[in-house]
């Protein structure tokens, strides 16, 4: 499956279901972020098999649906990398009542910090902006799920889904890019000027 800019949701979530995946499009794709922004690197090891093992019963999946996790993980990691763009969410559109599109922010949050926490195991953040980032998502995952479809609580999930992209951004900043920049400087150069 080539998944672009505005793959749908709705096709990703129903190959997902018709496979009996035990993770919404939404929660999926948090995890592949939760991961990336962890430190993943898409062509290091078998970091499919752990995300198999925590979606499906049995540990095993279609190759369909390996394949929307491969496009899904890669379209991902480029928005996570493009310094242009906030981070990356695959939510339903607002076609959706606002209780389904608020419970796939909650089930995305939940996602990402499964995945965030597979990628970092029990290694401590000690980072404070990263921690308050984290914490905001973890009570965001623990919203109840109640929407009214006015306009306030569309506008309120709006700046709610404005809020988890900017978190995760810093966090990606604070722990992939930046841990990036520190090997770029400490790789002695092997250039001589003259």
């Amino acid at each position: 499956m080539e998944l672009s800019e505005n793959f749908d949701y709705e096709s990703v979530e129903e190959v997902l279901a018709e496979a009996e995946i035990e993770a919404s499009a939404s929660e999926l794709q948090g995890m592949l972020c939760g991961m990336l922004t962890g430190g993943l690197k898409l062509n290091q090891g078998n970091w499919t098999n752990e995300l198999y093992e925590m979606i499906s019963e049995s540990g095993d999946v279609s190759a369909e649906v390996s394949n929307i996790i491969e496009a899904l993980s890669q379209w991902t990691d480029k928005e996570m990398n493009d310094s242009d763009t906030l981070a990356p969410l695959l939510l339903p559109d607002d076609n959706y009542p606002t209780v389904d599109q608020l419970e796939a922010v909650i089930v995305w949050c939940q996602g990402f910090l499964l995945g965030f926490g597979l990628q970092v195991g029990d290694s401590p953040v000690d980072n404070e902006e990263v921690k308050e980032a984290l914490t905001d998502l973890a009570d965001i995952s623990q919203l109840a799920v109640e929407a009214d479809d006015d306009e306030e609580t569309v506008g309120a999930l709006s700046t709610v889904i404005e809020h988890i992209r900017v978190a995760v951004q810093v966090i990606y900043w604070e722990i992939v890019v930046k841990s990036r920049a520190s090997v770029t400087e400490s790789t002695p150069s092997n250039q001589t000027i003259h």
